[in-house]
């Protein structure tokens, strides 16, 4: 049994890559969520599978998955962002560390359980983006209350953000117009350079863009083993430490550090295909965490969580926009930096195209791929920092 609940993890989000790509509807949810929904589906099922045998499982691939997303990062781009374009990101940056701050500070008074650590995963979520979250309460709780925490706030955060991605569509774009001044074209900086994001800004399951040589394939298994490498460092590491592995903190920090080290690696970078592996990973780590929960444990506590992650998200929408007025940024520039906050690269242009923009795409992909970059260490050092004087 335990070699089929292995094989359910490994090739079931292949199904639901290509059910993402048939059906707009679930296109919309994203992969993700339905694997998160898949998972909750068949813990409820009268099957005799180890539930331990899954959360280990998805433990070991979330640790796999990060240095691989940040293996394909040319994080060199980031030089070419317009001064404004940095400045908003900055602000963007800023109002998420006050508002989950905020945040945890109010829910703790008001009983609400992990709320520190919601506040860490706040701040990597919305500076980078649902990796970042997943990696950041790996790090923060402990392994008894991390699936379960995770799966809240992944829920939730489909919830919120896919409220949110139709507001952006529809109600925000006339009011960031509006609201702040229009883009002075002669001090635009170009940043239609983003080597090596095409994949991020299209789409991140495209494995038919994967060369199929035997020297190509042999790199990205190389790479793999790479990754690999970074885990057991990591894991060596938090034996030495904290001589367990219960924790996952001195883990996730290790592998975000190599993954980051490895991207300014040409021959590394330059591999095909570990962006895609790396979120195909992600997939596995969803339906296999939500394999090992109980549903029923979970219908009571997401609405809190939701209830947190949209509060969050509201403060951090309307600070961000105050301070882009503030500092006299332009509309576009403050909903691409806000957006690439929120929803990451692969939201960039479809939100650029709907404000009326293009020239927004590149230079918000490249802010979105800087926010994956530091998230997770965002995340860990407010979630950290907010256990510290919360609890």
């Amino acid at each position: 049994m335990v070699v089929i609940e292995f094989l359910i993890i490994l090739f079931l989000p292949a199904g639901v890559i290509w059910l993402t790509k048939k059906v707009p509807f679930l296109k919309n949810v994203g992969a993700i969520a339905v694997c998160c929904v898949i998972g909750l589906l068949l813990s409820l099922l009268p099957i005799p599978y180890d539930k331990s045998i899954s959360q280990l499982t998805a433990s070991v691939i979330v640790a796999v998955a990060i240095p691989l997303i940040m293996f394909g990062f040319d994080l060199r781009t980031v030089r070419s962002l317009a001064k404004d374009m940095v400045k908003g990101y900055g602000l963007q940056i800023a109002a998420t560390i006050l508002c989950s701050s905020a945040a945890a500070w109010i829910a703790s008074r008001l009983g609400l359980d992990h709320s520190a650590h919601l506040g860490g995963m706040a701040a990597g979520l919305y500076v980078g983006n649902t990796p970042n979250m997943i990696a950041v309460g790996r790090a923060l709780l402990p392994g008894a209350d991390s699936g379960k925490v995770i799966i809240e706030a992944s829920t939730a955060d489909c919830i919120v953000g896919g409220g949110y991605f139709f507001l952006v569509l529809t109600i925000m774009r006339p009011l960031y117009k509006r609201f702040l001044r229009k883009k002075d074209a002669q001090k635009t900086k170009p940043a239609d350079s983003c080597e090596g994001q095409e994949i991020i800004a299209g789409n991140e399951y495209d494995f038919a863009s994967i060369p199929r040589d035997r020297r190509s394939m042999s790199c990205l298994v190389l790479t793999v083993l790479l990754a690999g490498a970074c885990l057991a460092f990591g894991a060596g590491l938090e034996l030495l430490i904290n001589g367990s592995l219960d924790g996952s903190l001195f883990i996730m920090i290790t592998v975000s550090v190599l993954g980051i080290a490895g991207s300014f690696v040409r021959p590394i970078r330059e591999i095909k295909g570990t962006y895609q592996i790396g979120q195909y990973l992600f997939l596995m780590f969803s339906l296999g965490i939500c394999m090992s929960l109980d549903l029923s444990t979970l219908i009571g506590s997401i609405l809190q969580t939701a209830l947190f992650l949209a509060a969050v998200q509201t403060a951090c929408v309307f600070v961000h926009l105050l301070l882009c007025k503030l500092f006299k940024l332009d509309g576009g520039t403050a909903l691409i930096t806000n957006s690439a906050g929120l929803y990451g690269p692969p939201y960039i242009a479809p939100i650029a195209v709907a404000y009326g923009d293009r020239q927004l795409i590149a230079p918000g992909i490249i802010c979105g791929v800087a926010g994956l970059a530091i998230g997770n260490f965002l995340g860990i050092g407010v979630g950290s920092l907010l256990a510290l004087i919360l609890n």
